[in-house]
């Protein structure tokens, strides 16, 4: 069990707060380690009380996009420090039950019944009952059906969890506890279907009929108003899948928002500092349960324009290692007129690149601030500077606004305002990761150790927000996962 779990189900005891877990119970263990979501039913009058203590373990109310929201359930995430892990839980007031992406049943008088029949679970948390959570079973999963699950078979997991609770359920206790939930007509069905091997869904269909007809006064949903709220939040279900996997470039959530909005997270790094596997490590962790996204700020092998695209291979295969430090000392020695034409085409070439990358970075920016508005979070790989002009991330262009005149001047103008954008709505956290040069030259062995320390110096400068946090990544990478992930916690 997770450390921060096992704080929060203490405290849940300590506050007398009533509670259960009250489905899948049968791998319950997983649950408790974070790897599968918490489903835990309460009493509706304790709302407030257990807000507080939720908050005072520390973890965090999201909710759902306005069209993937469930009546009478409450998402929170929690972070365990020790494992770097985020968990989630499901905080249920009443039972909400019914098709997926409909959940059209609330049924106000079952929840305290089944709280008050809870057992003590040897891992450590209150259940339901092996009778009540047989009965919930069958219920759900009769109410889920729908036409296209015709002479479908029943799911690996649903039939292992079935088989598990007929070998925990009590005969006698069931036959008492459906009376107290069901009618007999619905009660006989059940204990018919006890007697059977349930493989097929077609076999829950008589008592979906009647579990419809019961509950039909526990359900605000006309049936066209049913079909038409499904379907729509199935669709943009899929989409958020499908946008997922595919990495799909959208700025607008589909999961779960903070209710105090986005965040900007900036990652800095020196060569060699483990930036590129922190970033990937974050984006997974957090995109289990949250909206989050990635974008490339810099002017390296990242992401880039359409129009920047064939500039980078030509600097690749003609630019050549330290070519504009040789253009630079060429025109600080020689008169303007003497200067090669190897050096002119390259500063063109300069002004050319410069000035499509400041574009490029004005409507990144924009992405950044529309996600973030949006309630997403977003991870920035490098980030906009003014501290040190044409290096790590800033201006090219600057000394151009020392002519006060002329296109290059307006060029350069217009290159600073961008950055400068950047900084008036500067970003969250900002994460410095570092390691100490001689680590950093046995990863990066291709770069010299002035170019290492400049870079860490330049890191060390830059201050895109207030909020700025130095990172060794030097100690072994859970600590340093660990370290960054609850700097992150802190902002979301």
């Amino acid at each position: 069990m997770l450390v921060s779990v096992k704080k929060m189900l203490d405290e849940l005891e300590k506050n007398n707060i009533q509670y259960c877990h009250w489905k899948s119970n049968e791998h319950i263990r997983p649950a408790l380690n974070g790897d599968t979501d918490l489903d835990i039913l309460f009493l509706p009058e304790q709302r407030v009380l257990i807000d507080r203590v939720l908050s005072e373990c520390g973890l965090k109310r999201f909710r759902a996009t306005p069209l993937m929201q469930y009546n009478a359930i409450e998402d929170y995430i929690g972070f365990d420090e020790k494992t770097a892990k985020i968990w989630h839980l499901h905080t249920h007031y009443r039972m909400t039950l019914g098709e997926k992406h409909l959940k059209g049943y609330t049924i106000t008088t079952w929840g305290p019944k089944i709280i008050e029949n809870k057992i003590w679970n040897p891992e450590g948390i209150y259940t339901s009952s092996f009778e009540d959570e047989y009965i919930m079973f069958m219920v759900r999963n009769s109410l889920k059906l729908r036409w296209r699950d015709y002479n479908r078979s029943l799911g690996k997991d649903d039939v292992k969890e079935l088989l598990w609770l007929k070998e925990k359920i009590n005969n006698d206790k069931l036959i008492i506890r459906l009376d107290q939930f069901l009618s007999d007509a619905a009660k006989k069905e059940i204990l018919k279907l006890t007697t059977l091997e349930l493989s097929n869904k077609n076999q829950l269909t008589p008592l979906k009929n009647i579990l419809r007809k019961e509950l039909n006064v526990f359900t605000g949903y006309s049936k066209v108003h049913s079909w038409w709220l499904r379907s729509k939040r199935e669709l943009f279900w899929l989409f958020g899948a499908v946008s997922r996997r595919t990495g799909l470039d959208t700025n607008k959530p589909n999961r779960r928002l903070s209710p105090a909005g986005g965040a900007a997270i900036a990652f800095l790094g020196s060569d060699g500092a483990g930036k590129t596997t922190t970033i990937k490590y974050v984006k997974k962790e957090l995109g289990k349960k949250l909206d989050v996204k990635i974008i490339y700020l810099g002017s390296g092998d990242g992401s880039s324009s359409l129009l920047r695209k064939p500039m980078k291979l030509i600097a690749k295969k003609v630019g050549g290692k330290g070519l504009g430090h040789s253009v630079a000392k060429e025109y600080s020695q020689n008169n303007k007129n003497d200067v090669s034409l190897k050096g002119r085409l390259y500063s063109m070439a300069k002004i050319m690149w410069a000035d499509t990358l400041a574009k490029e970075k004005k409507k990144k920016l924009k992405k950044v601030t529309k996600a973030r508005n949006n309630g997403m979070i977003i991870l920035l790989d490098r980030y906009p500077q003014i501290e040190v002009d044409g290096y790590n991330d800033g201006p090219l262009l600057s000394k151009y606004i020392k002519n006060g005149s002329g296109i290059l001047y307006k060029k350069a103008v217009r290159e600073f305002d961008i950055y400068r954008s950047a900084c008036l709505n500067p970003p969250d956290l900002t994460l410095k990761l570092l390691v100490p040069t001689q680590l950093a030259t046995q990863r990066k062995p291709e770069m010299s150790v002035e170019e290492i320390e400049n870079k860490k110096a330049a890191v060390i400068k830059m201050k895109p927000s207030e909020n700025s946090v130095i990172i060794d990544t030097s100690v072994n990478l859970t600590e340093s996962l660990r370290n960054v992930m609850n700097e992150i916690w802190k902002v979301i």
